[in-house]
């Protein structure tokens, strides 16, 4: 189980969404993927919710077969992607609960000539129209907002098909959905900050397992809280390579930044230092490298880590870490149910919508305008 370490944990109020009660069936899900399991190569093309979950799932677990995301129509990106995924390989997954993302329908057509399969609501939306024009098969996208799609069709049919262990994955989405109170503290613990000025969250990861789920949270907690002049800036980075950079705005710049610090206990697999005669004699800062001989690097990275948060509360900079045991299915899908309640919780505080985006639906609107008048 993820660990944070608040001080004090509060009770969750009975604000609910059966959003999150939702559970993918998966049995009646698999036969309806298997004629596509002959694909060695899947391209999953969405934005924001339709791949934000499927990338953190991809990027902290080992799937079987290679895939890539595509999230832009930018041309150079998309003729990148094609160069390495060849037609006869290769299945295109296009992901959009409303089927009216003009930019997912743009990179899909580049696609033409690949066998498609679409997840979609099949009884309405632009997209639905396009798989029953091109013949596609239609997989069912629940009533649910992308970005709060990762127990769904949405995430679990291109995971499937690359192999991942949805079951695994499911159960510790359960399990997330579980810590409500967990939950709700981390979401009060920023809003009373947000009250007092604190109007930034930084969030250094210390592991590259878990890079995907910068945009998957930066998405939540601003498309569900940012409404009526709410809601604070969510931004990320890895680290230690962020202590290079990042560390300078957070530790010198405007104090108006909350640290979360995301940190795994137990790798997969440790890799232990031993160092040569001859380098052990080295000097540095004042030491020598014998003081790196015999380290396991899971120590030097926690060194690190704990070097960050220690100097911001040497500054009184306020902040809060998350503790993951180790990668595996059960924590990953534990970990992105729980940044779903601290997006809904968030929302719930503020006392706006969590799941709508009306500042998102305009600039799409206006980009079809544009298209008009520039092409």
């Amino acid at each position: 189980m993820l660990k944070i370490d608040l001080k004090s944990f509060e009770q969750a109020p009975d604000n609910w969404s059966e959003v999150f009660d939702y559970r993918e069936d998966l049995n009646a899900l698999k036969p309806q993927l298997e004629e596509f399991a002959r694909f060695n190569k899947i391209i999953v093309i969405g934005n924001g919710g339709s791949i934000t979950s499927f990338d953190s799932y991809t990027a902290a677990l080992r799937p079987q077969k290679p895939s890539a995301t595509v999230w832009t129509m930018e041309p150079d990106y998309i003729n990148k992607i094609k160069s390495s995924f060849a037609k006869d390989d290769t299945l295109v997954i296009a992901i959009s609960k409303s089927g009216n993302t003009l930019g997912l329908l743009e990179a899909l057509f580049a696609f033409e000539g690949y066998d498609v399969l679409v997840v979609t609501n099949p009884e309405s939306g632009t997209l639905s129209q396009v798989a029953k024009t091109k013949g596609y098969r239609i997989i069912p996208h629940p009533p649910i907002g992308g970005r709060f799609s990762g127990g769904t069709s949405s995430a679990f049919v291109p995971s499937f098909l690359t192999g991942l262990n949805v079951e695994k994955i499911q159960q510790g989405l359960s399990d997330g959905y579980n810590l409500k109170n967990e939950a709700y503290s981390l979401a009060k613990y920023y809003f009373d900050l947000e009250n007092q000025g604190y109007n930034e969250v930084y969030l250094p990861i210390y592991s590259e397992s878990l890079k995907g789920f910068q945009n998957m949270i930066i998405q939540l907690m601003h498309e569900s809280v940012c409404k009526s002049g709410k809601g604070q800036t969510f931004y990320a980075a890895l680290s230690p390579e962020a202590q290079h950079h990042t560390n300078q705005r957070f530790l010198g710049g405007r104090i108006n930044v909350i640290g979360t610090f995301f940190v795994v206990n137990q790798p997969n697999e440790n890799i232990k230092l031993s160092l040569s005669e001859e380098t052990k004699n080295l000097e540095y800062k004042g030491k020598t490298l014998e003081v790196i001989n015999d380290l396991e690097l899971q120590t030097g990275l926690k060194a690190e880590y704990l070097g960050t948060k220690k100097d911001a509360d040497e500054k009184n900079i306020p902040n809060v870490t998350i503790e993951i045991d180790k990668i595996n299915e059960q924590s990953v899908g534990e970990l992105l149910a729980f940044w779903h309640l601290v997006a809904f919780y968030s929302a719930i505080l503020r006392d706006v919508d969590p799941f709508d985006q009306p500042a998102v639906e305009r600039s799409k609107d206006i980009a079809l305008e544009e298209i008009i008048s520039l092409k």
